[in-house]
């Protein structure tokens, strides 16, 4: 798609919201209202409500755009060993790094960004409240989901490219949107073991849905342990979750608070020349005194008045965590620590009505508003402690303020249109305790709008277009400081594709997209110096298919498959310049099943979910002439039920194959580097857990 074709769509919209005094809406409804969207299978959605994107609906996923759903009963079959990131591993498009250093955020990239980033290129929320820490000296926009409980998520979310107007700053591959459960008519005690001294526990308790206006809790507590694969990569954490639920008259109000702490071992990376010579072992720690430690809390407001489809909603919350890193990358080791304060409020309010009383419209308009209060300090260290002065010193508040419209017209039967635009505003005010003079206050701002348009021209058959821009806001630590008139890195996305549902028993959906990037910033790791590689283009496309062997109220059995093709270059160099740590294909085959056993009547039921991975080679160096391994994963759950609350399972993974291509960084030069300067974390060949669980009825 031209860019010229994204601004006609663009205008065109716009001038249809000018000229339409009745303008209304149903847009991206309420996070929060979560038992509202009735979701049509339990299973991995190909792209949202299959073919209901010429509707006007509230559906979160209503846009004409490549979108996953997961809920709750597809998160119970997923296997789920390492972290949240196995959440991630099955979904169509997803490249996951489990970087394997403890409690930090893990890489998922999807839509050809880099795996080595943690997750800064994906917009992450939970309930409504943003996950990535934005100038965090980690790396920009930081994302760390280690404090979800998967058992307490109602559905996760997926839009791929940064289509919606709903979500702003780090956008740019697209966003996960997390809604947790409110209400359970079961509660549920689960714990699992398994290699490398692994043990899990996890209970939640919750009641149904009071119909007398009866306050209903929803509580989880979560406590893990491991040693891991490799030496000194032990990790501890504890979480505890709760949230209550109070029916209004106009609406509910939730309220939500979490109190999360994780400490944990670090092995680093070694040297890929060494562990493949036999030289150095894979199991071995680089710093036996590498690790880290988290403590995060959390309060979080929702409110959602009115119908779904005419809501107000409300989202207010404060999040507290202190965040201390001991790594080493080669030049010996750092202290990083993080004090972080971060406050938001949300509001948004949906319209839905029709077009001069004919064509069915939505509208939705909303602003959010986040301030962060961060103290950064880096220094050098030798068994965590301190052997050098500062070389990091940072006071800093960064503030954001977005406002947002979104609008769907459906003009005709087999069309809808969709267009929006946000504008973010970021001000930053710093004193750099070891800058011999004050850096200015700065603020900058950026528009991102969106236009597509869906056609459904035959039941079976869905032709989709968008254009979409997004961004990620400039980073006090690596940008503000040196430069105080530092914009906002931009991308500008085009997407074409085509969904086919002859029956309800198969989906297959394909998407062409290409982007474009004002400033590829490359980070090896967390504290080492960015490297500006200069603009960049990203294009590729995804084939998603499923079929259901089975599909009833009873059970389901499908089996899937997921292409993605992904080639990432540099436009200022030549020749051809590959951005660093992006696959050149991601494949997942797989199958997964819920059914009962011994007749439809049967009290047992068995199930689970086995995919194969197939990651191709990932440029390490520029020129391309150093790269990873192509390198497969193998993930499989098995489960045994029962109807009187008993579930026994194991998970398990496995790689068959290379084990140092998952986790593989260039710590020399990009353009420049000898094999030498390839360094790995080796995951482990073969993991199995095994565990049980016992759900409980709480009510009616």
């Amino acid at each position: 798609m031209r860019p010229w074709f994204g601004r006609m769509i663009v205008m065109g919209t716009w001038a249809l919201w000018l000229i339409s005094p009745h303008a209304v809406v149903v847009a991206l409804a309420a996070d929060e209202q979560a038992d509202a969207v009735v979701l049509e299978t339990p299973e991995v959605v190909v792209q949202g409500k299959p073919l209901s994107r010429t509707d006007v609906t509230a559906d979160p996923v209503g846009l004409p755009a490549a979108t996953t759903i997961l809920d709750a009963g597809a998160i119970q079959r997923t296997p789920i060993v390492n972290s949240y990131v196995d959440l991630f591993r099955p979904l169509p498009g997803f490249n996951v790094n489990n970087f394997g250093q403890g409690g930090i955020g893990n890489g998922i990239a999807i839509r050809g960004f880099t795996d080595l980033e943690h997750g800064r290129d994906v917009a992450y929320f939970i309930d409504g409240v943003p996950m990535n820490e934005v100038s965090s000296i980690h790396t920009p926009n930081y994302a760390d989901l280690n404090i979800l409980i998967p058992e307490t998520v109602e559905r996760l979310e997926v839009i791929r490219g940064p289509v919606s107007a709903l979500y702003g700053d780090s956008n740019l591959g697209g966003s996960v949107n997390i809604v947790t459960k409110r209400f359970d008519s079961t509660g549920e005690v689960k714990g699992y073991g398994g290699y490398f001294n692994t043990g899990r526990g996890m209970m939640t308790y919750s009641q149904p849905r009071a119909k007398d206006g009866t306050i209903v809790p929803y509580l989880a507590a979560e406590g893990y342990t491991t040693d891991g694969y490799r030496d000194n990569q032990g990790y501890q954490r504890y979480n505890l979750f709760g949230k209550v639920t109070v029916p209004t008259k106009y609406g509910d109000f939730t309220l939500r608070t979490q109190f999360y702490g994780g400490d944990w071992g670090a092995p680093g990376y070694i040297s890929r020349d060494l562990v493949q010579s036999g030289a150095l072992s894979p199991t071995t720690a680089v710093n036996s005194s590498d690790g880290g430690n988290k403590e995060l809390q959390n309060v979080v407001v929702n409110y959602l008045l009115g119908d779904l489809d005419q809501a107000v909603t409300v989202t207010g919350f404060v999040n507290h965590d202190i965040f201390v890193r001991f790594a080493d990358f080669g030049g010996g080791q750092r202290e990083q620590r993080e004090d972080r304060t971060t406050t938001g409020l949300t509001l948004r309010k949906t319209w839905t009505s029709r077009l001069f009383d004919l064509i069915p419209a939505q509208l939705l308009v909303g602003t959010n508003f986040r301030n962060d209060s961060v103290g950064v300090t880096q220094m050098p260290t030798v068994g965590r402690i301190a052997s050098g002065p500062n070389v990091v010193n940072l006071n800093y508040t960064e503030q954001g303020l977005g406002e947002y419209i979104q609008a769907q017209l459906q003009p005709v039967s087999w069309v809808k249109l969709t267009g929006g635009t946000r504008f973010d505003h970021f001000w930053y005010d710093v004193n750099n305790q070891l800058a011999t003079s004050s850096v200015p206050t700065t603020d900058t701002g950026v528009w991102s709008p969106k236009a597509g348009i869906a056609l459904t021209p035959v039941s079976w058959l869905e032709i989709f277009a968008n254009y979409s821009e997004g961004f990620r806001s400039p980073s006090v630590v690596n940008d503000v400081i040196f430069n105080s008139t530092v914009k906002p890195i931009k991308l500008r996305s085009r997407e074409v594709g085509i969904q086919i549902q002859p029956s309800s028993r198969f989906k297959f959906l394909a998407d062409l997209w290409y982007t474009t990037l004002t400033q590829e910033i490359f980070q090896a790791a967390a504290g080492l110096d960015p490297q500006n590689l200069g603009h960049s283009i990203r294009e590729g496309y995804d084939i998603e298919a499923r079929y259901y062997v089975r599909q009833d109220t009873r059970g389901q059995a499908s089996i899937f498959i997921n292409y993605t093709q992904i080639r990432a270059t540099l436009t200022d160099q030549s020749p051809v310049a590959y951005v660093p740590n992006v696959p050149a294909y991601i494949i997942k085959i797989g199958s997964d099943a819920d059914v009962p056993l011994g007749g439809e009547d049967s009290p047992h039921r068995a199930g689970g979910q086995l995919y194969v991975e197939f990651i191709g080679k990932k440029s390490l160096t520029e020129d391309g002439m150093i790269t990873t391994n192509p390198y497969q994963r193998i993930s499989g759950r098995l489960f045994y039920g029962h109807q009187s609350g008993w579930t026994g399972f194991a998970d398990m993974i496995w790689y068959p194959s290379d084990r140092l291509s998952e986790t593989a960084i260039n710590f020399g030069n990009p353009i420049n580097a000898t094999p030498a300067d390839i360094f790995v974390n080796p995951q482990a060949p073969f993991a199995l857990m095994v565990g049980a669980s016992y759900r409980f009825k709480t009510g009616g």
